[in-house]
This record gives C-alpha cells, sequence and structure tokens, in this order.
C-alpha cells in the first residue's frame, strides 16, 4: 500500500525492500493509539511478506516523529485527565503493554531494519527508531527523551534499550536530563550509524544499504539477525513489564496535567512532585 493521507502508517515493497512510512505529516508523525495501532498492522504485512529482505522506516513530511500526540484527539489524555482510580491504572497498564508489544516485534522483524531519521527524533520516535537494526539520519536532526520533564516515565522501550546503544551513562544523562541533542552528538555517541547533508542523501544511502543487505544470501543476514538479537532480548519482558508497572503507578499526577498545559500554553510549568 503507498502513502495516502487516509493512513496514518504504510507498508508496500520495491523488490526485496520493504518500507513502512510513517504518514501524519500534518502532525509530525506524532504517536497516538491510532498511530500504533497502524503501525502494528504494518509490521505484521512485512512478516507476513514472503519477498522482503530488508525494511526501511522513514517518516513522511517535515519530521520523522516529533513524539507522543500532546492534542485533545489522543484518547490516551481524556482517560488521564479523569479522577485516579483502580480500573484507570489498570487499563493504562495494559496499554503500554499493548505498545511495547508492537514495538517488540518490529526489533523482532525476521530481517534487518534501517531507520531513515530527519528533523525531529522525539520521545516515542526515539523509543521507535531503537527497535531498528541501523540508524541513519540527517545533519538537521534531533533527538531527545523529554519525558522526565513531562511529569511521567519513558516507558515502551527506551529505557531498555538505549543502554545496549549508546552505553550506560549517555542513556542516563538522555533519560534524566530530558534535553534535546544533535545529529553530531548523536553520531558521537552511537546512536547513529552515519550522518548526511540533507533528506534526499539519506534516502539515497538508506535504499543502496538495504540493496546492499538484500542481496546477500537472506538465511544467512536472517540467522546473524537472530543470534545478535538473543542475548539482548533474555530479560527484555520481565524489565518491560516493571517499566509499565512504575509508570503506570505515577499517571496520572498533577505535574503531568501541569506539563501538558505548559507545552499547549508555550510556557514553563511549576511542578510540585505530585
Amino acid at each position: 500500500m503507498r502513502p495516502t493521507q487516509e493512513n496514518p502508517v504504510v507498508y508496500h515493497r520495491e523488490d526485496h525492500i520493504g518500507w513502512i512510512t510513517l504518514n501524519r505529516p500534518e502532525k509530525r508523525n506524532a504517536l497516538n493509539p491510532v498511530v500504533w495501532n497502524a503501525l502494528d498492522r504494518a509490521i505484521k504485512e512485512a512478516e507476513e511478506d514472503k519477498e522482503v529482505r530488508v525494511v526501511i522506516l522513514k517518516g513522511a513530511g517535515p519530521s520523522f516523529c516529533a513524539g507522543l500526540d500532546l492534542s485533545p484527539e489522543n484518547e490516551l489524555f481524556s482517560i488521564m485527565g479523569q479522577a485516579p482510580d483502580a480500573a484507570q491504572k489498570v487499563w493504562f497498564f495494559k496499554h503500554i503493554r499493548m505498545i511495547q508489544n508492537i514495538h517488540t516485534r518490529l526489533e523482532r522483524l525476521r530481517v534487518p531494519t534501517i531507520a531513515l531519521i530527519h528533523s525531529h527524533c522525539l520521545g516515542a520516535g526515539l523509543e521507535l527508531v531503537l527497535c531498528c537494526d541501523i540508524r541513519l539520519c540527517t545533519q538537521d536532526s534531533v533527538f531527545a527523551l523529554p519525558e522526565a520533564r513531562l511529569g511521567f516515565i519513558t516507558d515502551v522501550g527506551g529505557l531498555q534499550r538505549l543502554p545496549g546503544v549508546v552505553g550506560k551513562g549517555h542513556a542516563r544523562e538522555i533519560a534524566f536530563r530530558g534535553h534535546r541533542f544533535d545529529a553530531m552528538r548523536a553520531r558521537g555517541i552511537h546512536l547513529v550509524n552515519d550522518v548526511f547533508p540533507d533528506r534526499e542523501h539519506l534516502e539515497s544511502r538508506g535504499k543502496e544499504m538495504a540493496r546492499e543487505i538484500a542481496e546477500n544470501p537472506p538465511l544467512a543476514v536472517q540467522g546473524a539477525k537472530d543470534v545478535l538479537c538473543f542475548d539482548e532480548e533474555a530479560s527484555l519482558e520481565e524489565s518491560l513489564e516493571y517499566n509499565a508497572a512504575r509508570s503506570s503507578m505515577i499517571v496520572p499526577s498533577q505535574d503531568l496535567m501541569e506539563a501538558v498545559a505548559a507545552y499547549m500554553e508555550k510556557r514553563k510549568g511549576q511542578f510540585k512532585g505530585a
């Protein structure tokens, strides 16, 4: 399926190269339950495609992904804005686990995956590309896990996967500060494999790399991926479940509501630790 305005995430294949495209350009590909469900369907299409040998993940429009959708149309915020009760927390825990499982399915695709990143790669967007085997970006790319500044915990896999990519020290700095950093910094800490001057060069190199991988014997490539992933995934599920439990304990909170309000009103938030 080719990208159209009606499909927030689409999958299509060219020869042996599959493409998963985030397709909400008017929202900078911000993520919400509708988008995650569409992503799940696209991943399933890639899983079931017997001809695909490598998958490229990209974003349509001005940004790769601006992170979590903070607009009122995101049903997560209508749920979190209600008076807290046990049922709400159980719902939120299950919802986090569902999204974690979508990310894990991307990570465990039998074929190699390449993320092509441009402009914003924030929050849940950064967690998404951490599921890919290779990450390439443009020099104007900006990265962050801003959740700590917004009053909640990064909770769909970023805290589990980031240390294995950039090391514990860099991962903790990124998680605790919630700051933005540029493409040169991302390459310096090995978050991305390479940086390109613009999207044209990025996509050209991404296709070239994908073709090179696709031209190799698929069983050997897929076998190598299986071996590389085996050790990394040994304790992933336990860590993800604990992460979901801890996150659901603190949502909603006064600070979360204040953080969202401050973001929408373009002002500095006043947080109370409550």
